[in-house]
């Protein structure tokens, strides 16, 4: 009897990695109070956002900017002023907007609040957050 081999490469079946996207993306290590009424993209969006911050990951960040509102610059300025803060139990505060969003950020023992603007891409209730100060 002759042994049958059977090669799957690059099948699923095989991935073994059943690790959720939240553990993955850093979000579930979040200390994270929602009010408001989010919608499931704009708390995404947030929480990546906070992640970001909490890792000092300038890259991640400016890659969840929308479009040309934001660059690397911006995005180490962000990390610069808030990555410290973000090591911190935060608060999100949502309020309702159509095309845009906002969210009030409140680190614990952080006086000032963080506001994320995000713009849906009007498609699929996916956000970008705007990260230059000109908007």
């Amino acid at each position: 009897m002759g042994a049958a081999v059977l090669v799957l490469g690059g099948c699923d079946a095989l991935n073994t990695d059943k690790t959720p996207d939240r553990v993955r993306n850093g979000t579930s290590e979040l200390d994270l109070t929602v009010t408001g009424r989010p919608t499931p993209g704009s708390l995404s969006i947030t929480e990546q956002v906070l992640a970001r911050l909490k890792a000092r990951d300038v890259g991640g960040l400016a890659d969840l900017a929308a479009e040309d509102k934001g660059s690397k610059g911006d995005a180490k300025r962000w990390v610069t002023r808030w990555g410290k803060a973000a090591q911190h139990p935060v608060t999100a505060h949502f309020l309702l907007g159509e095309k845009e969003s906002t969210v009030d950020v409140r680190f614990t023992g952080e006086r000032a609040a963080l506001s994320l603007l995000l713009k849906d891409n009007g498609y699929d209730d996916e956000y970008g957050v705007v990260l230059s100060e000109n908007d």
